[in-house]
């Protein structure tokens, strides 16, 4: 028989009491749900999300320092996989919306009852196992294929999405191996690294806009083969080539 899983959450809020208080209802509740650390602003919940990898963050939308808006943004951007929901006082509840382009879960008005959160977090657990029934399906589904139908499938996955963030830990997770070991089957049947073979589908994709596109900005050249920073892209594409893009345009 199969074990209900239980997922991590973080709690951040900069009312140590209502944090507590918050915390208690939860516990109340007898959800899958574990606590694993308490922070009274983004800054500190950041430190937290990068030590114990939750998979929910439950966060007020007003705090110092850091506040819920800044918090979802860096989990949107960097954790993408953590789901949130936000606490808002009525007054606050227009700026919390403003989150929702951070794919925000759910808004919940303080004082929080304990019904809103039962609603909430009930139905927040019904999408994060429908999550992990697919991941377990996934995993099962291709550890039984061969390590090169495996090395094809990573190199598609790579050829449509280069454009994007990519993350090798993420993906490794996918087909149940480690970063390593799926590196190591990648490089037997192609003969390279997944990250040098990332690399250049993105600088053959950049060279042909650069000489295709002389108009285009570097920097949104950039953007559309991967590199959100266009001084990261210039310093990426003269390790590769070793000249910059400009000098590559140009020549």
């Amino acid at each position: 028989m199969s074990s209900i899983p239980h997922y991590k959450y973080l709690v951040v809020e900069d009312e140590s009491l209502i944090r507590k208080n918050l915390i208690k209802k939860i516990t109340a509740l007898d959800l899958p749900l574990t606590l694993i650390g308490e922070a009274a602003n983004g800054m500190e919940a950041i430190v937290k999300v990068e030590k114990d990898c939750p998979d929910l963050v439950i966060t007020d939308i007003r705090m110092p320092q850091c506040d819920g808006l800044e918090l979802s943004r860096y989990l949107h951007k960097n954790h993408p996989g953590v789901k949130i929901i936000i606490l808002s006082g009525y007054d606050d509840f227009s700026y919390a919306q403003a989150a929702i382009k951070f794919a925000v879960r759910d808004y919940l008005l303080k004082p929080v009852t304990a019904q809103a959160l039962s609603e909430s977090l009930q139905k927040l657990l019904i999408t994060m196992g429908t999550e992990t029934e697919e991941l377990e399906t996934y995993r099962t589904r291709n550890s039984a294929l061969d390590q090169k139908s495996i090395c094809e499938l990573l190199e598609k996955y790579l050829q449509e999405n280069y454009q994007h963030d990519v993350s090798f830990q993420e993906l490794a997770e996918k087909f149940g191996y480690t970063p390593e070991y799926l590196g190591k089957i990648f490089k037997k049947y192609t003969g390279e690294t997944p990250s040098k073979y990332l690399t250049k589908l993105r600088m053959n994709e950049a060279k042909r806009l650069l000489l295709n596109n002389p108009d285009m900005e570097i920097q949104m050249i950039g953007e559309l083969v991967g590199y959100k920073d266009g001084f990261y892209f210039s310093r990426a594409f003269k390790s590769y080539t070793g000249i910059q893009p400009s000098e590559f345009r140009n020549r």
